[in-house]
């Protein structure tokens, strides 16, 4: 989760509220008074970002006695009642699972308000940031854009690797897409609406994925450099170039 977004959740729930984290055992929110995941409670905090509690110095609420571990897609209803909770969190899931429908509707039925982050299409549809011959994260399986009423999903489409004007940006190490265009951030009380936008024509799925690169090259201020010590930005360099070639 966004540190900022993270913090200012922290100051803004009420002491007595009841809270979910729902998929974030890789860095579990602290406020947190329950977790859903996957992952089981011994490995938590094990994801890239590490123990979001420690990043933000935040004791945690969440224990091994509040912590169920499921498949959030089994299409079979969470263990909680409608409206168990106050508040639901739920930061950098829906991008990778199976059937975010299915987990958006669990989430509008146990929780009564919530927040949800993802990576912004700009994120996805930009080269280098994990690696220059792809865009956006490997294992992410959606493109996802936040409106007033909800989210709307696409399918993240293969052909988007090898069409140059569906790129956003080209990312050199030492740069990466400015924070306040790489998350969706979405807040909600009393539900939200989620789909799927399907679309199964190439050339209608090219001209929609170049039609948003266009609009989202002219953000202001859409890459930021990223402080990097010489001897970690050569060998930086050193290892974009084995990608850019297709070695490993």
């Amino acid at each position: 989760m966004d540190p900022g977004h993270a913090r200012r959740l922290l100051s803004e729930i009420p002491d007595g509220a009841s809270v979910v984290d729902v998929g974030g055992g890789a860095s579990p929110f602290p406020r947190a008074d329950h977790v859903i995941d996957a992952l089981p409670f011994d490995e938590a905090g094990a994801g890239s970002d590490r123990s979001c509690h420690r990043l933000l110095d935040a004791p945690v609420r969440y224990s091994r006695e509040r912590w169920t571990r499921l498949d959030v897609c089994d299409r079979r209803p969470w263990p909680f009642a409608d409206k168990s909770f106050d508040f639901a969190v739920c930061s950098h899931l829906l991008e990778d699972v199976r059937d975010p429908i299915w987990v958006c509707s669990e989430l509008r039925r146990i929780a009564r308000a919530g927040y949800i982050e993802v990576p912004s299409r700009v994120e996805e549809q930009s080269k280098g940031v994990e690696n220059p011959r792809h865009a956006g994260y490997c294992h992410h399986r959606w493109l996802i854009t936040g409106h007033a009423d909800g989210l709307v999903f696409r399918h993240k489409p293969h052909v988007l690797h090898s069409v140059n004007d569906a790129i956003v940006a080209w990312l050199s190490p030492g740069w990466r897409v400015n924070p306040r265009h790489a998350v969706v951030c979405f807040e909600w009380r009393d539900g939200f609406e989620a789909r799927e936008e399907l679309e199964f024509n190439e050339s209608r799925i090219i001209d929609e994925l170049c039609a948003f690169a266009s609009e989202a090259r002219c953000l202001p201020e859409l890459l930021v450099r990223v402080p990097l010590p010489l001897a970690t930005r050569i060998r930086r360099y050193a290892l974009y170039r084995r990608l850019a070639h297709g070695r490993r």
